[in-house]
């Protein structure tokens, strides 16, 4: 029986890790789905298990992103040198093929489901081609994942209801990847493969880059999602107990929304407020959140809070429009509004994004050589990769490093674990938000200052 391995490569930057186990590689396990039945497949995970670079396999797939791209490469040259096909997916691949194409044996752009059967069969023809391109389908009756193949267990277990994202941030490469395209899954497809997670996972990881949608329709269909989850539960069809998910700031000024969330077992919901600065929202092409004005965010962020959800908040600095007093205004701001978790990270040029072609058209770019200079991103989005307009480098790493230990400090931690206990009454997931947040501090105590 011939034998295929889909790989997870490893982040490398162990000093400022976070908890590495949540991140379960959903992509693979859908991919692994649609491998013919005669072929035996292999899922491997470099976060939480070590690659045994002995073993036999005919063809190997790895996933790719930006900060895991170089350990990518090594990997394939692995087993190329073994004698297995090497195919590079995911989206540094998908991004940049012309680089990925020297380290492997084929380049899989797009999603690999429509493309993995042709690529086992011209394998199969030893007709093996450079490039193979998938097309951007709806996802109507997408394959269950393969949970069976993972063999550790993970914090979280993810689901994805769709595919893409309505916005075209500056910053954001999800909209060059699904080439400006945003897919939903049908609700009762999604309630589908909610019935058949594993039993032993309380936590569900929404992994949509945002779930909610702009759109009405899409919206309808979020709300649509939350009640068949609800009512599932109710019949003991669906066994997790809470959910987290992305989605933009529109969400939390819907209460309906909302409140259908908490009823089917929201416990926290990721957004992008990005800024405080007006400015710096224009830069990022955040016109949403212009349209509501930084000084609701307070609200919006109460509106989620008092229906029981917790709200982790996502900030970015370094825009060219960030100076010393947006960084000062920042800080004050972050002492009185009440994230229960805080991401925050000095914006970065990621290929495929907006923000990354501009600079490299001014020529502002510390990334020149590449795949090398990838590895500069592997400090969690917080080193400063291209030259600065009004702000110092090491003023603003520097700021970054002590404002997150602030919002971090024990006091807090330990504040925010009895407010979750309150809100959920569920000790384990308070404890689950403590140990998030000294993940947090850790991340932010190891951050070092030097470029």
């Amino acid at each position: 029986m011939p034998k295929i391995a889909l790989i997870q490569p490893v982040f490398t930057n162990k000093e400022i890790d976070r908890n590495i186990k949540t991140l379960y590689p959903l992509g693979l396990g859908y991919l692994a789905a649609y491998i013919p039945k005669h072929w035996e497949v292999t899922i491997i995970d470099e976060q939480v298990e070590s690659i045994d670079f002995n073993a036999h396999f005919d063809i190997v797939g790895i996933t790719t992103t930006t900060v895991t791209i170089n350990r990518a490469y090594e990997i394939a040259q692995e087993f190329r040198n073994k004698g297995a096909k090497v195919v590079l997916g995911g989206v540094h691949a998908s991004i940049c093929p012309d680089e990925t194409k020297p380290y492997c044996d084929s380049v899989c752009i797009g999603d690999g489901e429509e493309v993995i059967g042709q690529i086992i069969s011209d394998y199969e023809n030893n007709s093996l081609k450079k490039e193979y391109i998938g097309s951007f389908k709806p996802l109507k009756d997408l394959k269950m994942p393969r949970h069976d193949l993972f063999r550790h267990k993970y914090s979280f277990i993810p689901v994805s209801t769709s595919r893409g994202c309505p916005f075209n941030c500056n910053f954001c490469s999800i909209h060059r990847f699904y080439n400006g395209t945003y897919r939903t899954r049908e609700v009762e497809d999604v309630i589908e493969e909610l019935k058949t997670l594993p039993e032993a996972y309380d936590m569900v990881f929404f992994s949509d880059g945002n779930m909610y949608g702009y759109k009405s329709k899409d919206v309808e269909r979020f709300k649509e999602l939350c009640r068949r989850i609800y009512e599932e539960k109710q019949k003991g069809t669906i066994k997790f107990k809470y959910f987290m998910g992305y989605g933009s700031i529109n969400s939390l000024d819907d209460i309906e929304a909302l409140e259908l969330a908490q009823k089917a077992g929201c416990a926290a919901w990721f957004v992008g407020f990005e800024s405080i600065n007006p400015d710096s929202l224009k830069d990022m092409n955040k016109h949403l959140n212009l349209k509501y004005g930084t000084d609701s965010y307070k609200r919006l962020v109460e509106n989620a809070q008092k229906r029981g959800m917790m709200v982790v908040g996502e900030m970015l600095v370094g825009n060219d429009s960030d100076d010393i007093e947006v960084l000062n205004k920042t800080s004050e701001f972050l002492k009185q509004i009440d994230f229960d978790i805080l991401r925050l990270q000095i914006v970065q040029p990621l290929p495929g994004t907006k923000l990354f072609e501009s600079l490299k058209e001014q020529n502002r770019l510390h990334l020149k050589n590449f795949p090398e200079d990838w590895k500069k991103l592997n400090e969690l989005m917080m080193g400063v990769l291209f030259d600065l307009k009004k702000l110092d480098p090491f003023e603003l790493k520097k700021w970054v490093k002590e404002t997150g230990m602030d919002f971090y400090s024990p006091q807090r931690i330990f504040m925010r674990g009895l407010k979750s206990l309150w809100k959920t009454f569920n000790p384990k997931f308070a404890a689950t938000i403590i140990l998030m947040n000294f993940k947090s501090r850790k991340t932010y105590a190891n951050y070092k200052l030097t470029n």
